[in-house]
């Protein structure tokens, strides 16, 4: 990419949007210590009026509340804490050197500080210090975003994080974040001291001072919220006019189908292995995720949703996804060659980042505690032991059950589900109990088959097992059966076409020996 510094448009508006948010923070300070005085002038200048015991309590508690609010208004110091891997330069080259290439276009210094973090998200901040002197520059990126977007749009990414330095925003931020802190640890305190009005004198003055505390919080949300949406369209113009708006726009796609598909990703694929004691390359797990037809499908759905219906709420601190994605559409094209490399590769060493990651994140995990594997040994490895294990533990309460049985053997659910253990430090409700019975047949089902030549694929967003072009989901056909959407004549139709109806679901005595 060509680091020369670009000419960008002045917009003498944004200094207007920041002359508000800096006005926002002195008037909060000022409104907030004018009504903790209001809190104690006034019940005094009723007290030098009238002597009596309501009015006493009530120039009391404006002292109390006056306090509570002076004492939440105290500047605390910024106590960073690292949300992720710090990203070493050395260790990764080309990371850097997108940093440095994009700080050299807008002429601004790189953060000193670059995290890898758990979060379909990339940002910037202005960290550390006391109301933002003494802080340095901080960046996060996701490893969602670093897996699922190219080298370009990726740039893209980062060009808008960088305009939010070149914009001054960061020096904004601290002021900005402080004050929203101290609003928030003004009603925290308010709700500290409320239980100690007791007096019915106390409890008004109590409920109008927190109603206008209220009132003011919405006020101040909507405003710097208001500002924060003008940034951000900015932030979009400078990265369309470093990177190219067709990067941009599809980073911002995919940025949101990141953050849809990621939690079902941790979740459903890479949290099982990890508990197992296995680690599967992680990146290219989301990649696989991502671009499975299923989990694609659903994606692309609910990105054109987003755009189709998604609208700006003015307590927003983003503008919608289309109204970004329209303004960058209306700005002057700028053609660039697309890097369609994914931009994990700009990392020297992904495997050992993500390991080091995990460890960042979780300071619990033993070094070396996971054992490597692709996602092409999970079957193998992984999920049929845990099958053999589970079926050989439990292999008496499914005497008697078939393949072809299935609905008769769902019906021994309550029979079952009480006999099957808490997991070690937990106790199951009846309502896991039967989840895991189910999941028990489903296991049985799913291991009766391997047993009998059909063979288990596996892998981000794919499972089923498949013999002769036929595939099977046990588990998927458990829920099917649970709640009557496969007919039991459907299922034996086609257990006979398979031949696979009078397959046994316990293991042979020689099985549960080895099991155990």
């Amino acid at each position: 990419m060509d680091s020369q510094p670009v000419t960008i448009p002045p917009r003498r508006s944004l200094a207007l949007f920041a002359a508000l948010a800096m006005f926002m923070v002195l008037l909060s300070y000022v409104f907030i210590l004018l009504l903790a005085a209001a809190c104690v002038y006034f019940p005094w200048l009723a007290l030098t009026h009238v002597r009596n015991f309501q009015v006493l309590a009530l120039f009391i508690g404006g002292l109390i509340v006056a306090g509570s609010i002076v004492w939440s208004l105290v500047p605390r110091r910024d106590k960073f804490v690292a949300p992720g891997l710090l990203l070493d330069r050395a260790a990764h080259p080309r990371l850097f050197a997108e940093l440095d290439n994009i700080a050299a276009v807008l002429n601004e210094p790189p953060p000193r500080e670059v995290y890898l973090i758990g979060d379909a998200n990339a940002w910037v901040a202005d960290r550390g210090g006391l109301m933002g002197f003494g802080s340095r520059r901080v960046m996060g990126l996701g490893l969602p975003l670093l897996a699922a977007l190219n080298i370009s749009q990726f740039r893209a990414i980062l060009a808008h994080e960088f305009a939010h330095y070149y914009g001054g925003d960061t020096k904004l931020g601290p002021w900005l974040h402080r004050t929203q802190m101290a609003l928030i640890r003004t009603f925290q305190n308010m709700g500290s001291v409320g239980t100690a009005m007791r007096v019915a004198a106390m409890q008004l003055l109590y409920a109008v001072v927190f109603g206008i505390l209220k009132w003011y919080w919405l006020f101040f949300l909507r405003a710097i919220n208001f500002v924060s949406r003008r940034q951000e369209f900015r932030a979009d113009e400078l990265a369309c006019i470093v990177a190219g708006s067709n990067s941009l726009i599809g980073g911002l796609r995919l940025v949101h189908g990141a953050s849809l598909a990621w939690p079902g990703y941790w979740q459903s694929e890479l949290a099982p292995m990890l508990d197992s004691g296995f680690l599967p390359p992680i990146s290219d797990g989301v990649s696989q995720f991502i671009t499975a037809s299923t989990v694609s499908q659903k994606v692309t759905e609910g990105i054109e949703v987003e755009i189709r219906e998604g609208k700006s709420d003015p307590y927003d601190s983003h503008p919608a996804l289309r109204d970004r994605i329209a303004a960058a559409q209306a700005l002057p094209q700028q053609s660039s060659a697309e890097e369609k490399l994914s931009a994990w590769t700009l990392l020297n060493d992904g495997s050992t980042a993500e390991y080091a990651f995990l460890l960042a994140i979780n300071p619990q995990m033993q070094k070396d505690s996971l054992k490597r594997v692709s996602w092409s040994e999970q079957a193998n490895v992984v999920v049929i032991p845990m099958w053999m294990e589970t079926v050989a533990e439990y292999s008496s309460l499914l005497q008697g059950m078939t393949v072809g049985t299935l609905v008769e053997s769902l019906g021994r659910i309550p029979e079952i589900a009480p006999k099957v253990r808490d997991p070690e430090g937990m106790l199951l409700t009846p309502e896991q109990r039967v989840e895991r019975a189910r999941s028990l047949v489903g296991s049985a089902i799913g291991l009766a088959l391997v047993l009998n030549g059909w063979k288990l694929n596996t892998g981000p967003a794919i499972f089923h097992l498949e013999k002769d072009g036929e595939q099977i989901d046990p588990f998927k056909l458990i829920r099917q059966m649970s709640d009557g959407t496969l007919p039991k004549e459907a299922w034996t139709a086609r257990c006979q076409n398979l031949g696979i109806g009078d397959i046994q679901l316990a293991l042979p005595e020689k099985e549960v020996v080895a099991g155990n």
